[in-house]
Parts: C-alpha cells; sequence; structure tokens
C-alpha cells in the first residue's frame, strides 16, 4: 500500500472511531436480528454481542492504514469464546459476514463524505481491505476450532476416567454414583457390557445403538473396545446387527450399575472364545465352551498340544485334513453323512479319517468322555 493512499485509509478509518458506540449498536441489531441462532442461545446476550462489536470495530479501525501487521488476538479470543460458549460456527461467520459488509459500507460512506480523493484511493485498495477482514475471519475459525478439539479431547479424557471406575470397579459407592451421573448412567436399569476388536467401528455401532434408543458409553483400548449399554425397558430389535462388524462379546444382562466390573469379565471370555476373523456378535453362554477355554487358555493349548501331539508328525496336508474333518463333524451333529457333504467327499472317507484321529490320539469318538476331550482340544487349537 502506497503511503500516500495509507495515509488516506487512516483519515477514513480514524475519522469513525468517535462514533465505534452508535456503530457498534447499529452492527449488533444487524447480527441480533439477522442471525437466529445467536440471538435465541442461553449463552449468549445482547450485552455481550454488543461489547464485541466495540471490539471489533475499534480494532479493526484503529489498525486500517497503519503500517502495522493486523492484530488478530481479537478474533481470536472471540473464536475461543464462542467456542466454549457453544454457539454454532455457521453462525458466528454469518455475523462476521454481516460485519465485514457493514464496515466496508461505513467506510464507503465516509470516502464519499471526505472527498473524491478519498473514495478512490479505497477503491483502490480494496483487494488489501477485504483480505485484511478475511484474516480476522480465519483467525476466528481457526481459534474456534481448535478450542472445539480441545474441549472433544477434554471430554473424551473425562468420560475415559469415568468409565474407567465402572469397568475395574469400586467400593466408594460415591466414586461410583458420580461415575454413572457423568456418563448420564442410572445405577440401577437394564445394562449390557460388550467388548469388541479395536478395529470395530465404533462411530457406527453407537449411531445405531443410538437410533435403537440404546444409550452407551465406550473405551477404546490398543487390546479392544469396550461398552456399556443401557436399554430401554423394552428390547431393541437389532440390537446384534447394530453391534455387528468383527468378534464381539456381549455379557449376561445385568441391573446394577455396580456390577459392570463383574459384567466386562463376561463379555472379555466371550469375546475371546470367537475364532479370530469371524464376525460374530456372540452372547455370554451361547458356546460355554469355547468361553471356559477362553478363561483358562494356557492350559486349555497345554492339554491340546498333549492330546493332538502326535497329529503334528503328520506333514501339513495330511495334518490338516484330519484336524478339519474332526472339526466339521462337531460342527455337524456327529453325523458323518452331513460332514462328507460339507467337505465334498464320500461318508467313507470321512470314517477313514476319523479313525487315523482316533489311533494317533487314544481317544475314541464313540465314547462320551473321549469325545469331549478331544472336542474341547480341537475347540482350544482353534482359538489358539
Amino acid at each position: 500500500m502506497s503511503e500516500p493512499g495509507r495515509r488516506t485509509l487512516a483519515r477514513i478509518s480514524t475519522s469513525l472511531l468517535p462514533k465505534v458506540p452508535e456503530l457498534a449498536e447499529e452492527l449488533c441489531d444487524l447480527v441480533w436480528a439477522a442471525e437466529s441462532e445467536i440471538s435465541a442461545a442461553v449463552t449468549l446476550s445482547r450485552a455481550d454481542l454488543l461489547r464485541t462489536c466495540v471490539v471489533h470495530l475499534t480494532e479493526i479501525l484503529g489498525q486500517l492504514g497503519t503500517a502495522e501487521q493486523l492484530d488478530l488476538s481479537v478474533p481470536a479470543d472471540n473464536g475461543r469464546e464462542r467456542a466454549l460458549q457453544g454457539i454454532p460456527l455457521p453462525a458466528v461467520l454469518h455475523g462476521y459476514r454481516i460485519g465485514t459488509q457493514y464496515i466496508w459500507s461505513k467506510l464507503r460512506a465516509e470516502a464519499d463524505r471526505i472527498g473524491e480523493h478519498a473514495r478512490a484511493a479505497l477503491l483502490d485498495h480494496a483487494d488489501e481491505l477485504w483480505l485484511g477482514l478475511d484474516r480476522y475471519s480465519e483467525a476466528f475459525q481457526e481459534s474456534y476450532r481448535r478450542t472445539v478439539a480441545e474441549r472433544a479431547r477434554r471430554s473424551d479424557q473425562e468420560r475415559a476416567a469415568l468409565l474407567h471406575v465402572l469397568i475395574t470397579g469400586t467400593t466408594d459407592p460415591g466414586r461410583l454414583a458420580d461415575a454413572a451421573e457423568g456418563l448420564a448412567l442410572p445405577r440401577v436399569g437394564r445394562f449390557h457390557v460388550v467388548v469388541a476388536d479395536p478395529e470395530n467401528e465404533l462411530d457406527r455401532s453407537e449411531r445405531r445403538l443410538r437410533e435403537l434408543g440404546v444409550h452407551s458409553v465406550w473405551r477404546h483400548t490398543d487390546e479392544d473396545r469396550i461398552g456399556v449399554l443401557s436399554l430401554p425397558k423394552l428390547d431393541p430389535h437389532g440390537l446384534d446387527q447394530a453391534l455387528s462388524g468383527g468378534r464381539v462379546g456381549v455379557s449376561p444382562g445385568y441391573e446394577r450399575i455396580d456390577e459392570t466390573f463383574a459384567a466386562v469379565r463376561l463379555a472379555r471370555l466371550t469375546a475371546a472364545g470367537i475364532e479370530a476373523g469371524r464376525d460374530e456378535v456372540r452372547h455370554h453362554g451361547v458356546q460355554p465352551v469355547a468361553t471356559l477355554i477362553a478363561g483358562a487358555a494356557d492350559i486349555a493349548r497345554d492339554l491340546a498340544d498333549r492330546l493332538l501331539g502326535p497329529l503334528r508328525e503328520l506333514p501339513e496336508q495330511d495334518r490338516v485334513v484330519l484336524l478339519d474333518t474332526a472339526w466339521r463333524w462337531y460342527e455337524h451333529g456327529g453325523s458323518t453323512t452331513e460332514t462328507a457333504k460339507a467337505l465334498y467327499c464320500h461318508r467313507n472317507t470321512v470314517r477313514y479319517r476319523m479313525q487315523r484321529v482316533e489311533q494317533l490320539t487314544g481317544r475314541s469318538f464313540s465314547d462320551p468322555r473321549h469325545s469331549a476331550e478331544l472336542f474341547v482340544a480341537l475347540q482350544a487349537l482353534r482359538l489358539g
């Protein structure tokens, strides 16, 4: 900006400074009338908006025509304040657009009053003026979004801390009550704990549950996702579908929030009893053997190795075929015919393979106790 142009702009803006109180009143009325979300906000009064208009007009008019860089602390402070008040960003940006147009109109009117040379100087440097006003708006937006992000992080941390109290358990009823209240959970109601793989799409599950009238709070770690679900009085239709997307274990229902700690353990064991890679929502008690194995995984794997160890000496392809055939036989209720159909082979082939398993393990599929041991060993192997 040329020095003569700077002096002319300084004269225009300086002549408006004494009028800031009345200009601020007029601008405040325009914004208040044009933006319903601002005028209806509980956290923002007209007096607060008027104060903001005074500060902004004073700073902008005071800086126009100077060689100094615009001081963006005013819009930055306003951005933080409005974010903390919960005023919607589009509403405040609309207010800034109204303010920008208002300031420009007053500058033009003042330039017309001073004379042709003032009008020409203003028009010659219009681009620079609009750029400066845009920087004001950008500084506001950046501060607003940064504040919202900070609040979200802090809110997430607070929720995680409260949920930690429920998940890990406490003997302090006061802490428990505070945690439940902070998470918007009743102390007595209808609850389930859900444990899912860490890769599960949490946002999608939360949205689906909300649509079913289920309030849920979640904790996400590298190991798993844990959710506490507060159900409505009537069982929602489609709960399992809302939770689907990987391995998901669901605890038994419970009525007191202080029972959450015990429910977490059962949900974890239920989830751990689902084979890796499966997409299944499993409720506790549906597969009791798998849950028992998950609860004593090291012992189960050791026993499986001892019982099925002789099969390890076989070539890999033979070993895989025998183990898969035996497992399919259990999946099809001990029916050789159905197992053969599932494997696309003859029934005699299934019988031969099972006889080989019996010979190598010293266990018989026809003996109930032996058969149970084989089933547990196979289940442990698949979960390992």
